[in-house]
């Protein structure tokens, strides 16, 4: 090599994007698995809430797959979920059907 070429740090800076790129991955995997427990907390919540003596839902099971209101919880946690990914900036699938149900929803409203 001629002494007057700079030799530019190309390997050093490829690991660099590659450890950029991996923490950019375990922030996001961490931020979906926050999002995924705090709607798991909600739900638990939402169960303590229901279960007081004078609650009328105080017998209600979200845990037997087999009833439609566990089922209809199911689907309520995933959409507490997506929800928190939206804010996080982090694609779900439920996005599209969200917004579909708020559309029908605000013209219900209207």
């Amino acid at each position: 090599m001629k002494d007057n070429i700079i030799q530019f740090p190309i390997k050093k800076r490829l690991r660099e994007v590659e450890e950029e790129r991996d923490l950019e991955e375990m922030e996001r995997e961490f931020f979906v698995e926050e999002c995924t427990e705090t709607a798991q907390v909600i739900l638990l919540m939402i169960e303590e809430l229901l279960s007081e003596d004078h609650s009328s839902f105080n017998d209600i099971d979200f845990r037997d797959k087999l009833l439609p209101e566990s089922r209809d919880m199911f689907v309520v946690v995933n959409m507490i979920s997506s929800m928190l990914l939206r804010y996080g900036g982090v694609h779900h699938f439920l996005h599209e059907y969200l917004d579909v149900i708020y559309e029908k929803i605000m013209e219900t409203h209207e």
